[in-house]
């Protein structure tokens, strides 16, 4: 049977999935069960609990019995049980923060878009100005906290401003992220009330092939949106994003646990985080 998009999403939510699916596109050639487990252990990421005796050999058992068995199922690996080899399925390689964002689309192209009828489902927008206009809702929208990360110049639109001051001046704290500096420097004369960083993260800078990721809105952990890049043969590029509502939606949960303790810390990832250390760096 195939997965639903939910199904897929919710698996690569768990690290140790994340990680043998990353130990496997990085690896040439089947990998035997063994040395993903020797992988797991040595990354802290075994989904058994450490005892100091015989990590490996319990997580050899947890991988053949849970783990594997429910990639396999996913067409995420190709499992052989009898002779306890593991290939990849069908991702092509990719750089080590895939695993962010990056190839989300491709499983997503690959197993199709469903709808649930719990709302649940992972929704599609076509074109910027769709994209910006649902960015402005978020703004509009959020509560708490909203997080951006841009990583193209071109998308960066003054129609914007005014929802995002709006939702600084009800309390919201916003979080602008940019690889250029000349868009971090657009959002900190726009919004100097925002904290505004440089992201460390690996997918902003990759030379692939496939989609590249133009920017991420999330709003409150609670919604986002994922723009991706379509590049057609002549140059011309068309943006398409990926939607998820609710703390539930299997989209919401893996960015939350892709982001990790960036949404935490943050402050301390600001340009100008150094200039206010008790010494010189």
């Amino acid at each position: 049977m195939v997965p639903s998009d939910d199904d897929l999403l919710r698996l690569l939510a768990d690290e140790t999935n994340r990680a043998v699916v990353t130990h496997l596109l990085e690896t040439d050639g089947e990998v035997t069960t063994t040395e993903i487990a020797d992988h797991l252990v040595s990354q802290d990421v075994a989904p058994v609990s450490s005892t100091g005796e015989d990590d490996v050999t319990r997580t050899v058992l947890s991988l053949h019995h849970a783990t594997l068995p429910r990639l396999d199922e996913a067409g995420l690996v190709d499992y052989d049980s009898e002779q306890s080899v593991v290939t990849s399925a069908y991702i092509p390689s990719c750089d080590a923060e895939w695993k962010d964002v990056g190839a989300i689309d491709k499983l997503l192209t690959r197993f199709g878009s469903r709808e649930r009828a719990d709302g649940s489902a992972i929704g599609v927008l076509e074109g910027c100005e769709a994209v910006y206009e649902y960015g402005r809702e978020l703004a509009d929208a959020a509560e708490n906290e909203l997080f951006l990360i841009y990583a193209s110049d071109d998308l960066l639109d003054e129609a914007c401003l005014p929802h995002a001051r709006n939702a600084l001046e009800r309390g919201v704290e916003l979080y602008a992220g940019a690889k250029s500096r000349g868009a971090r420097t657009f959002f900190r004369d726009a919004l100097p009330e925002a904290t505004v960083w440089e992201p460390q993260v690996d997918w902003m800078n990759d030379g692939g092939r496939y989609p590249k990721v133009s920017r991420l809105i999330f709003a409150d952990r609670e919604t986002v949106v994922v723009g991706l890049w379509e590049e057609s043969d002549d140059g011309t590029k068309t943006e398409v994003a990926m939607i998820g509502e609710g703390e539930a939606n299997p989209l919401v949960v893996l960015t939350r646990e892709l982001l990790g303790s960036r949404l935490d810390h943050l402050d301390y990832q600001s340009d100008d985080f150094l200039g206010d250390l008790p010494f010189e760096a």
